[in-house]
C-alpha cells in the first residue's frame, strides 16, 4: 500500500510539473562537427576506428550523439593563387558530402567562405571571377551565386538547415569592398550580407528558410563581439544566430568564453552557437584527457548560457588526421600505428548525451520530468534508459544515478 501510494504521488508530481512546462521536449542541443575534409581523407585511404573497430565515421558520430554536420564551400578552389590540402570544397564536393550526411539523418550547416580559398580574420580574398567588380556588381554576384548554390543543393537532396553568410568575418568579407576595418564600410558589408541572405531565400523554393548565422572569431572577447554586432545591427541586418570561434590558443580562457556568452545573451535576442571549437590532444601540456576536458567544458558553458540562448557547439575537423601543418593534432582520432589507420580519442565522448537530460541543458533535474510524462509507458527508444522497451518507473533508477 505504501509503495503504491508513493508511485501515485510521484505521478501526480509529474502531472503538476507538466502543467508549468512547455509542451513537448525542448529543441535538441546542437552537437556538431565540421567534417569538410572528410571525403578527401577517405579518398586517401583513412580508416576510422571506434574503440579499435573500423566503422563509417558517420556511424561513429551517431554513436556519440552528434546531430549536426558543418561543411565549408569555396567558390572555385582551382582558381586560388595557391593550393592547400584542405581547400578542395567546390560545389560538387560539398553537394555529395552534404547529401550523404542528410541521408544519414544529420542536419546540415553550410559555411559560405565567398572566396576561392580560406576566408578567416586575416584573409577574405575576393574570388578570381569577381576581382574586377565594383560594389554593386559584387552585391549582385553574391546574391546570384548564393541562390544558385542553394538551388543546386536543394535539387540534389542536400538542402542546408542553417547557412553561414561568410566565415569569421570580424573585419568583413570580400576585401577591400566589404572590410569595415580598412577600405570598406559597414554599409558595404551589410549590403553583401543581405545579398547572401536574400540569395538563400530566393534559392530555397518551397523548403523552409534555413536559419542564418553570422560568424566571427571572438568567442573569448566580449568587447570585439559587441563592437561587431552593434555596428552590423545598426545597418538593419536581420539574422538568427550569432556564431563564434573559440580555440584556447587564440581566443582566451574558458572564463573569457563564459563572459562573452553571458554578455552576448544579455544584449542581443539571437541564439548563440560556437561554430568552431578545438584543442590539441598532443604537444606541450596537451593530452587526450585535456582535450576531452576542454570540449566538455565548452559544451557545458554554452549550455549554461542565460535564457537558454546557447544552442550548440561544433568541433572543427575532428576527422582531419593528415595535413601539411598541425591541424591533425586537433583531431578526435589518432594514427595507430600509421596515419591511415586512426583510432577514436576519448574527446569524442564529450558529445555523449547525459541519460535522463530531457531538456538537453547538460544536467538532469526536475525540468526533465515532464518529458517522461509525455512518453509514460510507451515504446520510445530515446527515453528508454534501462532498455526494457517501455518508459516506466525503472527509468528513475537511471535518473537517480545522473541527478544533477
Amino acid at each position: 500500500m505504501h509503495k503504491k501510494s508513493t508511485y501515485q504521488v510521484f505521478v501526480l508530481l509529474l502531472i503538476g510539473l507538466s502543467i508549468t512546462a512547455q509542451n513537448g521536449v525542448c529543441a535538441e542541443f546542437m552537437r556538431g562537427a565540421d567534417i569538410s575534409i572528410q571525403t578527401r581523407q577517405e579518398e586517401d585511404g583513412v580508416i576510422y576506428k571506434e574503440y579499435g573497430v573500423p566503422k563509417d565515421v558517420l556511424t561513429i558520430f551517431k554513436n556519440h550523439d552528434l546531430n549536426w554536420i558543418r561543411i565549408r564551400l569555396f567558390n572555385d578552389p582551382s582558381a586560388a593563387p595557391y593550393q592547400y590540402y584542405g581547400a578542395c570544397q567546390d560545389l560538387d564536393y560539398v553537394t555529395a558530402l552534404a547529401a550523404r550526411v542528410k541521408a544519414e539523418g544529420f542536419k546540415f550547416l553550410l559555411d559560405f567562405h565567398y572566396s576561392d580559398t580560406w576566408a578567416d580574420p586575416a584573409h577574405q580574398t575576393i574570388p578570381a571571377a569577381w576581382a574586377s567588380m565594383d560594389h554593386a556588381q559584387l552585391v549582385t554576384a553574391v546574391h546570384d551565386y548564393t541562390r544558385d548554390v542553394i538551388i543546386h543543393l536543394r535539387t540534389n537532396d542536400a538542402m542546408p538547415d542553417m547557412v553561414q553568410i561568410g566565415n569569421e568575418i570580424i573585419c568583413g568579407m570580400l576585401w577591400p569592398d566589404g572590410n569595415p576595418c580598412s577600405g570598406g564600410s559597414w554599409s558595404n558589408l551589410a549590403d553583401l550580407i543581405n545579398a547572401g541572405i536574400d540569395g538563400v531565400d530566393a534559392g530555397r523554393g518551397a523548403e523552409p528558410m534555413p536559419e542564418i548565422m553570422i560568424h566571427i572569431d571572438r568567442g573569448g572577447n566580449w568587447g570585439s563581439t559587441q563592437w561587431f554586432f552593434n555596428n552590423l545591427l545598426a545597418q538593419g541586418v536581420e539574422f538568427d544566430v550569432i556564431g563564434q570561434s573559440f580555440y584556447p590558443e587564440w581566443h582566451g580562457t574558458l572564463d573569457n568564453l563564459t563572459n562573452c556568452l553571458n554578455n552576448t545573451a544579455g544584449r542581443y535576442p539571437h541564439d548563440i552557437v560556437v561554430a568552431e571549437a578545438g584543442d590539441y590532444y598532443t604537444g606541450s601540456g596537451k593530452t587526450p584527457e585535456s582535450q576531452k576536458a576542454y570540449l566538455e567544458e565548452v559544451i557545458q558553458r554554452v549550455q549554461d548560457t542565460p535564457d537558454g540562448k546557447g544552442k550548440g557547439v561544433f568541433y572543427w575537423e575532428p576527422t582531419w588526421v593528415w595535413n601539411a601543418g598541425d591541424v591533425s593534432r586537433r583531431a578526435l582520432f589518432e594514427p595507430d600505428p600509421t596515419w591511415d589507420n586512426v583510432n577514436m580519442l576519448m574527446g569524442m565522448e564529450a558529445f555523449d548525451k547525459i541519460y535522463g537530460d530531457m531538456t538537453d541543458n547538460g544536467i538532469v533535474d526536475f525540468e526533465d520530468l515532464p518529458g517522461f510524462l509525455e512518453f509514460w509507458l510507451e515504446d520510445n527508444a530515446e527515453l528508454d534508459l534501462d532498455d526494457n522497451s517501455v518508459i516506466n518507473f525503472h527509468e528513475f533508477s537511471v535518473l537517480a544515478q545522473n541527478w544533477r
